[in-house]
């Protein structure tokens, strides 16, 4: 795309509803067992242990294990937990529970979010109807210093 080009889509809507909901899927990254032993600094025949007991999950086949970008996460909190004393039962647990808010997020953006924009003021995210009041959007006006929420007449 040309300067001129670029210069006439600022402060246009860009439509992110495909881009987000390509980005928080988890199955469309997949790493390698030594990739999240060295992405979380839990070694493989630990990982290996967390599959066996199913605290983990692997997308790829027996012989080579694959893990959704996901897993890295999940991995890290599991850790996070031992490394503060917590039992691998009760570290998982804590996991279980991070992982019910993080699907609960996934939703939220992949059901709500419809477009973001820019303008002069930063950055205002479309997320779409307000239900209590349905001619109304909900916008999150995001600049460098804070979020807020903003009302606007729906177009």
């Amino acid at each position: 795309m040309d300067t001129d080009k670029a210069t006439e889509k600022f402060g246009q809507t860009l439509n992110v509803n495909h881009l987000i909901h390509s980005m928080i899927r988890e199955d469309n990254v997949v790493i390698g067992i030594s990739d999240l032993a060295e992405a979380t600094g839990v070694s493989q025949t630990q990982l290996r242990y967390w599959l066996e007991k199913n605290y983990i999950k692997s997308c790829g086949d027996e012989k080579k294990k694959k893990f959704a970008y996901g897993t890295v996460f999940r991995v890290r909190i599991i850790k996070g937990y031992l490394d503060e004393g917590f039992t691998l039962s009760s570290a998982v647990k804590h996991a279980d529970q991070h992982s019910v808010m993080v699907r609960a997020f996934k939703q939220v953006i992949g059901d709500r979010l419809l477009n973001v924009s820019e303008d002069d003021y930063g950055a205002l995210i479309d997320f779409g109807v307000f239900d209590p009041q349905p001619d109304k959007h909900l916008y999150a006006r995001v600049t460098e210093k804070e979020t807020k929420f903003e009302l606007h007449d729906a177009d």
